[in-house]
């Protein structure tokens, strides 16, 4: 678990270095089923939306919501893929 954390930092620093900034947040909630914590991780980044009255603002966009380190990494690896360009 811990190297997966150290990944997905580490990926999500080379994205932030190309001028895109995604977050990554956790939530937690306690399974009846499973008797234990689960954690949530979401990727989300900002982005301008026009409202109905056709003024802009910020607002966040969830990229992903998962309960899966795993697929943190891999959908920051595609997004590192695809904004490192060839250098």
């Amino acid at each position: 678990m811990a190297k997966l954390n150290g990944i997905a930092r580490k990926l999500q620093k080379a994205i932030l270095q190309k001028g895109l900034v995604i977050r990554t947040g956790t939530s937690q909630f306690y399974s009846v089923e499973q008797k234990r914590l689960i954690t949530v991780y979401i990727l989300s980044t900002r982005i301008m939306e026009r409202k109905k009255n056709g003024e802009w603002k910020d607002t966040d966009l969830e990229i992903l919501r998962t309960a899966s380190l795993l697929e943190i990494v891999n959908c920051l690896n595609d997004i590192w893929k695809a904004v490192k360009g060839d250098e």
